[in-house]
C-alpha cells in the first residue's frame, strides 16, 4: 500500500505563500499607518506648543511675525499632506485587509479538501485491509479445515 499523496500539494504551498506574502504586506502598511498618524499627532503637539509659546511672548518685531507666518503655512500645507498620505494608507489598508481575507479564505479550502481527501484515502485503506484480513481468515480456516472428513456435527 502507498502512502497519502494530496496531489494539490503544491498549490497548497503556493497559497500558503501568498497568504504569508499578504499577511507581510499588511503588517507593513500597518506599520505606515502608525507612523503617519504619529506624525500628525506629532505635528498637533508642535503646532500647540509654538502656540502657546506665541501667547506667551510679549513682544514681536516684524521679522518674527514674517517666520511665524511661514511656520504656520508650512505646519498646514505638512498637515494636509499628512491627512492625504494617511487617508490613502487606510484605504491600501482595507483593500489588503480585503486580500488577505481572500488569501486564508483559498489556503482552507485546499486544506479542507486534504482532509477530506485523506479521509476518503483512510477510509480506502481500512476498508482494503478488512477485506485482506477476511480473505486471510477464510484462507486460513480452509486450511485447517481441507483435509478434516465432514461429519454430521459438523453440518
Amino acid at each position: 500500500m502507498s502512502g497519502f499523496r494530496f496531489r494539490l500539494d503544491r498549490v497548497l504551498s503556493l497559497r500558503q505563500t501568498q497568504l504569508a506574502t499578504e499577511e507581510t504586506e499588511l503588517a507593513r502598511l500597518l506599520w505606515e499607518l502608525n507612523r503617519l498618524e504619529a506624525a500628525l499627532q506629532d505635528l498637533h503637539s508642535r503646532e500647540s506648543a509654538e502656540a502657546e509659546a506665541l501667547q506667551v511672548s510679549r513682544l514681536l518685531r516684524g521679522t518674527d511675525l514674517a517666520g511665524i507666518a511661514g511656520a504656520r503655512k508650512w505646519v498646514v500645507d505638512e498637515r494636509k499632506r499628512l491627512e492625504n498620505s494617511l487617508a490613502d494608507c487606510r484605504r491600501r489598508t482595507e483593500l489588503k485587509k480585503a486580500s488577505l481575507i481572500e488569501a486564508q479564505r483559498k489556503v482552507r479550502l485546499l486544506q479542507r479538501l486534504k482532509e477530506r481527501r485523506l479521509a476518503a484515502w483512510t477510509h480506502e485503506q481500512n476498508r482494503a485491509i478488512e477485506e485482506l484480513a477476511a480473505e486471510s481468515a477464510v484462507g486460513s480456516w480452509r486450511r485447517d479445515t481441507a483435509g478434516k472428513p465432514v461429519t454430521c456435527a459438523d453440518q
